[in-house]
């Protein structure tokens, strides 16, 4: 908890993927506390479609595991690029891979498909999850929790929805790790301002 701050800019410079999580349980009240801040995201005309999904059960962990590690279990394997970046990130997926039940928490963002009501359309569901999860990741690094946000559910999308028992109308956004960090937070890495920004117009 040491790491925590309430410093919204440093909060957001600081928040890196943490691939490497303490085994240590994330008590209740900060879990609650983490999706509070998440439902305080913007949203298709305060719709508020979201659901999410914590899931702690090591026996349901050990499940999802399976089937992301048949997956997936071979593409983060070879030998080093050359690129130590590159190379540190794999390092760091194929780790959440391998030790995915070990992981103490894994939040699904779910987004249902109905807005607007009287025709639901689904580009809105991915407008819903995605600036959720973002304040999601956002409020766990502020109290001190390490998160990765991640997609492995796409690759094994039947499995997923049928384990969380997810109903035809909704989708997973996005499958977050969470828990207290073995490593320290560091500033993430990101191009230069002036390489995106534009003033008036694209070009």
């Amino acid at each position: 908890m040491s790491e925590s701050t309430n410093d919204i800019v440093e909060v957001m410079r600081t928040c890196i993927a943490m691939r490497h999580l303490k085994p240590d349980e994330v008590p209740e009240e900060m879990i609650v506390e983490v999706v509070r801040a998440a439902t305080y995201a913007s949203n298709p005309g305060n719709s508020q479609n979201w659901r999410f999904i914590v899931v702690r059960d090591r026996a349901r962990k050990e499940r999802l595991a399976s089937h992301v590690r048949a997956t997936l279990g071979t593409r983060f394997a070879g030998e080093p690029t050359g690129d130590e970046s590159r190379d540190k990130m794999m390092a760091g997926a194929r780790r959440l891979v391998e030790g995915f039940a070990e992981v103490p928490v894994w939040i699904f963002v779910v987004g249902i498909n109905g807005y607007p009501p009287q025709a639901p359309n689904e580009a809105f569901v991915w407008s819903t999850v995605y600036p959720a999860s973002q304040n999601l990741v956002l409020a766990a690094r502020s109290m001190g929790l390490g998160t990765t946000f991640t997609t492995f559910h796409f690759l094994a999308q039947e499995a997923f929805r049928a384990e969380l028992e997810i109903p035809d109308n909704a989708h997973i956004g996005t499958a977050i790790a969470m828990g207290f960090p073995e490593k320290k937070f560091a500033s993430v890495n990101r191009r230069p301002v002036g390489d995106v920004i534009r003033w008036e117009t694209y070009s």
